[in-house]
């Protein structure tokens, strides 16, 4: 072996140590394609995607369309599933202002929050049927010039408006009459419905819950008579839900 400078001998060896130092620091030192500590910050209108083997966008979040009214970017988030259908959003398809909303496999919204009062739910719809006779009479009644409660059911708000159907009757040809739904404090739920002389007929109303949301109050199904009846009117309240507002 030809005689080497020791100086170049030393070189080598300090270039060897030097790419053991490297293997052994890249062996404690997470992979590159792994966050250990931090934030990572996508800005200035940047997107992030997380896609599956065929390319379908799993999780997008960023700008996104359509931009807002006013001509500023929306920015949000969309879940979908491996055959691209949404899942989850956070997003407004108009710009407008944005909810979190579930979706089923054929795009229609089962779950979301309401946006218009940024209270509770706007879907599901909650509530339940009743069925009645198509002869029957509402049970309590009233002579009353004033409105007075005949009927009284519990509810918990989750949405901020309800719809109710209820079933009224004029005792005879002589009497007419006004119906309203209010809550527990006596704030009206619906507008006030006339019923004419003699009239028998069901149908619903709808309004805005005053309250937290999740409060408890009770619902009142009021009735009174217009002055000049000489008989009474009932109200009989049937199926109730909540709906968006």
């Amino acid at each position: 072996m030809p005689q080497v400078p020791y100086d170049i001998l030393d070189r080598i060896r300090d270039l060897e140590q030097g790419q053991r130092d490297i293997y052994g620091r890249l062996s404690q030192r997470p992979a590159q394609n792994q966050i250990q500590g931090g934030n990572v910050t996508v800005g200035q209108g940047g997107r992030f995607f997380a896609t599956s083997p065929t390319g379908i966008a799993i999780v997008y979040i960023g700008d996104i369309d359509p931009p807002h009214p006013d001509g500023s970017r929306q920015t949000g988030m969309i879940v979908s599933r491996e055959d691209n259908s949404p899942a989850m959003s956070v997003w407004d398809g108009a710009g407008g202002t944005q909810a979190v909303i579930l979706w089923d496999r054929h795009g229609n919204p089962i779950v979301s929050e309401d946006r218009n009062t940024g209270q509770g739910l706007s879907r599901p719809f909650i509530g339940g049927g009743t069925w009645f006779g198509g002869t029957e009479q509402p049970q309590y009644t009233t002579s009353s010039t004033s409105f007075a409660t005949l009927m009284l059911s519990p509810w918990i708000k989750q949405q901020p408006n309800l719809t109710a159907w209820y079933l009224v009757r004029c005792s005879d040809g002589t009497t007419s009459g006004e119906i309203q739904l209010t809550d527990n404090a006596g704030t009206a739920i619906s507008p006030v419905i006339s019923v004419g002389s003699g009239a028998f007929f069901y149908g619903s109303t709808s309004g805005p819950v005053a309250g937290a949301h999740e409060s408890t109050t009770y619902l009142r199904w009021q009735a009174r008579v217009l002055p000049g009846s000489t008989g009474n009117i009932g109200v009989k309240g049937l199926a109730t839900y909540g709906t968006t507002s």
